[in-house]
Order: structure tokens, then sequence, then C-alpha cells
């Protein structure tokens, strides 16, 4: 972590600040510089911790890569913007989102769906049939990291408070 690289140069900043106020309020200004260094401290504690548990979180989704289930629900989430029936679709607004492939920039540009994720791969890389990907790797991945959602929609509610501040 950051503060752990360069423990003393915080305190360097915060003591060459301390010179820069009159004497009657270095008190008050050490009290509000250890607070401050406090809630830094606070903050990349808990981004480390929220990293680790990300992490944590992958090394799961992948090791479920294979399984069955995961390749079957993947499969039956195959959508393409332009020609798909999504769960809940709307039509893209023109100030939202144009996939020119799709629509003219004035009427319909994509159906989009805002309840469910979906990968986007780029045309290099969609080479298949009805423009999917034909690299093994691409697909597996693609397919493992949709395992990972329902912990981000989790993190985030949860989070969403805290990061507001």
């Amino acid at each position: 972590m950051i503060y752990r690289l360069f423990p003393s140069l915080l305190q360097l900043l915060l003591s060459a600040a301390s010179l820069l106020v009159p004497y009657s309020h270095r008190s008050l200004a050490n009290a509000a510089s250890a607070d401050k260094e406090n809630e830094v401290k606070s903050i990349l504690q808990r981004m480390e911790t929220d990293v680790l548990a990300f992490r944590d979180e992958m090394e799961r989704v992948y090791s479920a890569r294979c399984e069955t289930k995961t390749l079957t629900e993947c499969a039956e989430t195959n959508f393409n913007d332009c020609s798909s029936t999504f769960p809940s679709q709307q039509c893209a607004k023109a100030d939202e989102l144009v996939f020119s492939a799709c629509g003219d920039g004035e009427t319909c540009n994509a159906l989009w769906d805002k309840t469910l994720s979906t990968v986007s791969v780029p045309a290099a890389l969609a080479q298949g049939p009805s423009n999917n990907p034909n690299d093994n790797e691409v697909i597996e991945s693609a397919c493992y990291s949709r395992l990972a959602e329902q912990y981000m929609i989790d993190k985030y509610k949860t989070d969403e408070e805290y990061w507001a501040k």
C-alpha cells in the first residue's frame, strides 16, 4: 500500500505544513493532520481489503470456469446488441448509445437491457458465426467472468454509501 511505501514522506509533508502554521494553532493543526492521516490510512486499508476480497472471488470464479452449469448458463445468455431478444430490453436512445450497425443514430440504435451484464467483443475477435468469438480463451473468459457479477452487485450495494461520502 502506498502509505507503507512512503510513510516518511507523509510525515515529512505534515511536519513541513506545521512550520507554516502560527505556534498558537499548531496543536490544532497537528490534531487535524493526525485525523486526516488516520482517515487516509482507513481508506487505503479498506481498498486493500476490497482488492484482496475481489482477488479471492475471481479465484473462486476461475476455478468454476469449466463446470457444466457455467457453460450451460453462458450459452443460454448469449445476446447480440442488434438482433437478440433480451429479457428486459429497451431501445437505446441516440444520446445513450449508438451502434451504427444497429440503427441510424436517430431511431432505435441498439437493444439494451440494463438489468443484465453483457460482454462486448471487438470485431477483430468476433469472427465466428453470428459475430461471436471463435477463440476458446475469449469465450471461456467471457463465460466465467459472468460468475463474478453477483459479487460485484452486492459489493456495490454495501459500499455505495461509504464511497459517496
